[in-house]
């Protein structure tokens, strides 16, 4: 079945006039920014996708991007194919910000024309610490990297400017909504598109807000079969793409099916039905401070048992250390914990 790789094989002839932006393109955008450019040129003035792309892959080889996750190897080979494209290589790279004192935020403006930008918010991986972070979302509304996006929308969108299509991976998904949630109603109406790619969607206050409301026709939640995060909290205008992988890496965009220029859709697995079922209503039986306590309380244990990353996680003996470390959080935590995994597996 088709990938992303495949579709940039095959449209990236194709400038944005000849053939315009979509979904997939998207897709592309919010893979790039896994990539860590602060040791490149990028921000001395602005420049190519081809330009920073070569001195990056100038800079680092495959085996070294590897070890970061699933996400930043595969955004990896993305990069070494959009560079040699009409459609991505003369895009302008604007304001690339990493910052990871007391958080993991990075944001990248992608210019595709005068008429045009993506607004990329970087999300996280199969790292521990990442998954971490991503959980602490549905317990605090904002955190540290939700302001930081805010003010990066705030300050990249301009009211005679282009216009604005928003997006991220996984909590960067989570950033691009929750960040065009809290701009003024001028600048709203630049957006075109939002793309939440399976990240977390809105707590409830938010979801029935009016501010919600106003951006609601232009968001767009894209999530694999099996999803994970993109079931957590509440979203709507659901795109469920069918996937090549197991469900374990089926968060990786790479993985996710595509029929030429689109994705191909399916429904949401049952198990993952259920799982988002509980979710919900673990979350309505306690308040964000108990949330996030017991958020707290299970990473803690995982951290216990020295696991790193979701590989590590879900080996039996890890489990079962995993669950001999929960014996004092309350029974309904434990049991959706336990229910996590089992999906996981």
């Amino acid at each position: 079945m088709a990938n992303i790789f495949n579709y940039v094989d095959k449209y990236g002839k194709y400038s944005f006039k000849e053939k315009k932006f979509n979904e997939l393109d998207n897709i592309v955008f919010s893979f790039i920014t896994y990539l860590d450019f602060t040791d490149t040129s990028i921000n001395d003035s602005n420049h190519t996708l081809e330009e920073i792309g070569i001195e990056y892959l100038k800079k680092y080889k495959l085996k070294e991007i590897k070890k970061y996750g699933y996400s930043e190897k595969d955004a990896y080979k993305l990069l070494t194919k959009v560079i040699d494209t009409k459609r991505y290589k003369d895009i302008i790279l604007e304001d690339y910000i990493y910052n990871i004192e007391g958080m993991q935020f990075s944001a990248l403006t992608f210019k595709i024309n005068n008429k045009l930008i993506y607004i990329a918010f970087e999300g996280t991986d199969q790292l521990i610490t990442g998954w971490r972070e991503s959980f602490n979302l549905i317990a605090s509304f904002k955190v540290l990297s939700h302001y930081e996006a805010i003010k990066y929308l705030k300050s990249h969108i301009k009211l005679f400017g282009p216009k604005v299509i928003i997006g991220g991976h996984s909590k960067g998904g989570n950033l691009a909504l929750v960040s065009s949630l809290n701009i003024n109603i001028l600048k709203k109406l630049k957006i075109k598109k939002i793309y939440n790619n399976d990240g977390p969607g809105l707590n409830k206050k938010d979801y029935k807000s009016l501010k919600y409301k106003f951006i609601k026709r232009k968001v767009i939640n894209i999530l694999p079969k099996n999803s994970i995060f993109g079931v957590l909290l509440n979203s709507d205008k659901k795109k469920v793409v069918k996937t090549s992988s197991i469900p374990f890496f089926s968060h990786t965009m790479s993985t996710w099916n595509i029929d030429d220029d689109k994705f191909s859709l399916t429904t949401l697995s049952k198990k993952h039905e259920k799982l988002h079922y509980k979710t919900d209503k673990w979350l309505n039986e306690h308040d964000d401070n108990e949330i996030k306590i017991m958020i707290s309380n299970i990473f803690d244990a995982i951290d216990k048992c020295e696991i790193s990353d979701t590989m590590t996680l879900i080996k039996l003996k890890n489990i079962m250390k995993l669950v001999k470390e929960l014996k004092n959080i309350d029974e309904s935590t434990k049991s959706l914990t336990i229910d996590f995994l089992k999906t996981l597996i």
